[in-house]
C-alpha cells in the first residue's frame, strides 16, 4: 500500500472517531501540536522514520514527550500506529488529518511569500481579494519571507500558485531575449 493511501486511511479513521465522539477540536489541537513538534525537530522526525530504533523505544520517547499533553484518543491512536510499526507514517497521517479537518470546516490554507515581511494591511487585502474573487470564506494565512523574490509575491492555495515576483518577471524576460528570433546570435 502506498504511503499516501495508508496515511489517508489512518487519518480518516481518527477523524471519523473524533467526529463520532464529538471531540474533533480537541483532536485537531493534538494533531497540530504533534505536527509542529515533528516539523520543528529534525531529530524527532528522523527518530520516527528510523528503521534501526525499535518501536518500543519510540513509544517511550513519544510517551515522555506527549503523555498528558494530548487527549486519550490521540494517545491511543499513536500507540496503535507504533504497535503496528507504522510510526514512520505519523507525519503523513497528521498532514492528511489536517487536510480533512480543513475541508470539513471549509478552511483554505494559503501561503503568501514576499520579499520583505508582509504588513497587516497587505495580508488583509490579499484575504479580501481571495474572498471576493474566489469565494473563499475561511482563510488560514501563512506568511513567509524570501528575499530572492526582489519584489512582488507568490501566493499558493489549494493546488494553485500565483507568482508576481520580480525575479520571475526577470526570468521570463531573460527567456524572451534568449528565444528572440530577430536578434542575431553569435
Amino acid at each position: 500500500m502506498s504511503a499516501i493511501r495508508l496515511a489517508n486511511r489512518y487519518a480518516k479513521s481518527i477523524f471519523e472517531l473524533a467526529l463520532e465522539r464529538n471531540v474533533l477540536e480537541d483532536v485537531h489541537k493534538d494533531v497540530v501540536l504533534l505536527n509542529t513538534s515533528i516539523n520543528e525537530s529534525r531529530d524527532f522526525y528522523l527518530m520516527l522514520k528510523s528503521p534501526i530504533i525499535q518501536s518500543d523505544k519510540k513509544m517511550v520517547v513519544l510517551n515522555a514527550t506527549f503523555k498528558g499533553r494530548v487527549g486519550e484518543i490521540t494517545s491511543n491512536f499513536i500507540e496503535i500506529l507504533v504497535r503496528k510499526g507504522r510510526e514512520g507514517y505519523l507525519p503523513d497521517v497528521l498532514n492528511s488529518f489536517i487536510e480533512l479537518y480543513n475541508k470539513h470546516k471549509g478552511i483554505t490554507p494559503v501561503v503568501l511569500v514576499t520579499a520583505a515581511s508582509a504588513s497587516d494591511d497587505l495580508i488583509s487585502t490579499v484575504k479580501d481579494s481571495l474572498r471576493k474573487q474566489l469565494g473563499l470564506q475561511q482563510i488560514e494565512m501563512e506568511t513567509k519571507v524570501d528575499e530572492s523574490l526582489i519584489g512582488g509575491y507568490i501566493l499558493r492555495y489549494e493546488d494553485k500558485m500565483i507568482d508576481t515576483s520580480i525575479s520571475r518577471g526577470l526570468a521570463l524576460l531573460r527567456d524572451d531575449f534568449d528565444n528572440n528570433d530577430y536578434i542575431r546570435k553569435f
